[in-house]
């Protein structure tokens, strides 16, 4: 009896040791990402009810906007979202009620300390197709509570799941389009990097030049904030850009702006029109954007008034670049693009009005109701250059109706496709201008085309991805080293580059550069130099031989039937586009005997 008792009481044992482990293994994780919480602060943010400006389905709709958005945000564990109650209470104790002007988001911002705060509408609610479908249009906007102008957000659309044969209510299908308009639009706005910038230095207290500049998403005409400590201080508009630093016109001292502030650009959110049932969204213009003429018509002439003439000068024709250049490179966040830029003639620089220059791309060829073709871009007139990147972009444009006219007219694209990296371009530019014509005692103004002008190819490339040596990699002999990446897709020639210490490759004394690697191997595809010794290469000339040193290596790709080639190194001049660098340490050698 006594053995049966042991027995038992040893399984029961046996039995509690595993299911405690079991639990244990189970809570383990949970408990992990509670801890690692409270280690990690996640920047909270507040969501707002949303506004629902369809006319369908009254509060209930904005609710469900404001809950699926607020999920969306939640379900990329990067934020602290704020409970729906502790927001409401804030705003009970703080007397305001949404919808909030710059001064509630500032107080609100503050009192419930967060990064910043998450408002929006329902701009329509539309039933389409068959199986029916519902459509709805949301806008999102991301406020900074420094300043309580909006840094990000967007405009999304989503569909309802197809049904076939489906018999239930519209409220389920516009519940669904709710979920996946908010899918998509903190999906675009994760993916949009806030164009930023420290202060260098102010001139006469009237400038300043910061850090950042094309590759940073600087833009001219872009409005920023300047932050220091969390707190603004003042306001500068973008005035001129170059690819890595740009000057900005003081507009709002505030409180002094000094060297080493923050400067964060203000995001203009688009807007949304609903008219006869189709939904338009427009994109909002830049303070100082554009031609003072066409700014000066109001909406119902500009409808009426836009149309531009293809002219020819009887004598030389009115070319108005000396050049095009199309060329391809990555902004700080490695995402591809081609700046097209051009330098113009005295034709252009003696036009009394400058009033748009049209970009012309290979593979858009679609042509308007008047016969001529698309752009898939503008710039002011005043601007020498236009950035072609792979998000799409909706626009205006004058349209030609005729040669020459005394008529404006304007054209939308909705919107123009951007590149799609692997694939190669050409561009043709052509300015649109004003001319005078006195005749008989009157002046005729005449909106013309200038002819359009080629530039040579341009490829779209992605940076390559880099493979060996692994980041980070430890004690690699520097006399024995082979690079190896994967091939990105429409390159044909890579580089190596090699420095000693630096990530910005910026000291070329202290750079190793490898001869130009040929290789068609498809994108994905692993392509590898053979093996170098950088010792001799390198290291010897530095009197580093034998050291433990940290190296930094990249790869540059590019297609060789590109004309020039991607944009050039400020300090090398080679054409590349270069990858993220890749770190590792040498091994110490003894000396040689």
């Amino acid at each position: 009896m006594k053995t049966r008792m042991r027995r038992t009481w040893a399984t029961r044992t046996a039995y509690l040791g595993v299911m405690s482990m079991l639990m244990v293994g189970l809570l383990y994780p949970l408990g992990a990402a509670r801890a690692y919480a409270q280690l990690v602060q996640l920047p909270r943010i507040a969501v707002l009810d949303f506004e629902n400006k369809s006319g369908y389905g009254g509060a209930s709709i904005a609710r469900a906007a404001t809950d699926a958005v607020a999920g969306e945000y939640q379900k990329t564990g990067k934020y602290e979202v704020l409970a729906r109650g502790e927001v409401e209470q804030q705003l009970k104790d703080l007397d305001l009620a949404p919808p909030l002007d710059k001064t509630g988001f500032l107080r609100l911002g503050r009192a419930l300390q967060t990064e910043s705060i998450i408002t929006g509408e329902v701009n329509a609610v539309t039933f389409v197709g068959s199986p029916k479908q519902a459509q709805v249009v949301i806008t999102v906007r991301v406020i900074d509570i420094a300043s309580g102008e909006p840094i990000n957000g967007a405009v999304a659309t989503g569909y309802s799941n197809r049904r076939p044969g489906y018999t239930g209510d519209d409220d389920t299908l516009v519940q669904e389009a709710i979920r996946n308009a908010a899918f998509e639009a903190v999906r675009t706005i994760q993916n949009y990097t806030i164009p930023e910038a420290t202060v260098l230095t102010t001139r006469a207290g009237t400038e300043v030049l910061l850090n950042r500049g094309i590759r940073g998403g600087l833009q001219p005409g872009m409005e920023m904030i300047v932050v220091r400590r969390g707190e603004e201080v003042g306001r500068i508009r973008v005035t001129q850009v170059s690819d890595s630093d740009a000057v900005g016109e003081i507009i709002d001292f505030g409180r002094g702006i000094q060297s080493e502030d923050r400067a964060r650009a203000i995001y203009r959110v688009p807007t949304v029109q609903v008219k006869a049932g189709k939904v338009k969204t427009e994109q909002p213009r830049r303070p100082g954007e554009g031609n003072k003429l066409l700014r000066s018509l109001g909406p119902i002439l500009v409808i009426g008034l836009i149309a531009f003439g293809v002219a020819r000068a009887s004598s030389g024709g009115n070319t108005p670049v000396q050049s095009v250049l199309a060329e391809a490179g990555a902004d700080a966040n490695f995402e591809p693009y081609v700046r097209i830029s051009w330098k113009t003639t005295l034709f252009a620089k003696s036009a009394p009005d400058t009033i748009q220059w049209q970009i012309f791309r290979s593979d858009f060829i679609g042509t308007d109701g008047n016969g001529n073709l698309q752009p898939i871009g503008v710039t002011p007139g005043n601007q020498n250059f236009f950035i072609d990147t792979t998000v799409p972009r909706t626009f205006s444009y004058a349209s030609l109706p005729r040669e020459g006219s005394e008529d404006l007219e304007l054209e939308e694209i909705d919107p123009a496709p951007g590149v799609a990296p692997g694939r190669s371009y050409t561009y043709q530019l052509a300015l649109v201008y004003r001319e005078r014509i006195d005749a008989e005692g009157e002046t005729i103004i005449l909106f013309k085309l200038s002819d359009r002008v080629r530039s040579g190819q341009a490829t779209v490339l992605l940076p390559v991805q880099l493979l060996t040596p692994v980041q980070r990699s430890e004690d690699v002999d520097p006399k024995d080293v082979r690079f190896s990446w994967l091939a990105t897709e429409g390159a044909n020639a890579y580089r190596v580059e090699v420095s000693v210490g630096d990530p910005t490759f910026s000291d070329r004394n202290r750079v190793y550069v490898s001869s130009e690697i040929l290789s068609t191997a498809a994108g994905g595809s692993p392509v590898s130099t053979e093996r170098i010794n950088l010792e001799t290469g390198l290291l010897n000339r530095l009197g580093l031989a034998g050291q433990r040193v940290t190296l930094y290596w990249r790869v540059g790709a590019r297609n060789l039937s590109d004309n020039p080639g991607p944009i050039p190194d400020p300090r090398s001049k080679l054409r590349y586009v270069w990858s993220r660098p890749f770190e590792f340490t040498t091994q110490e050698l003894p000396p040689s005997p």
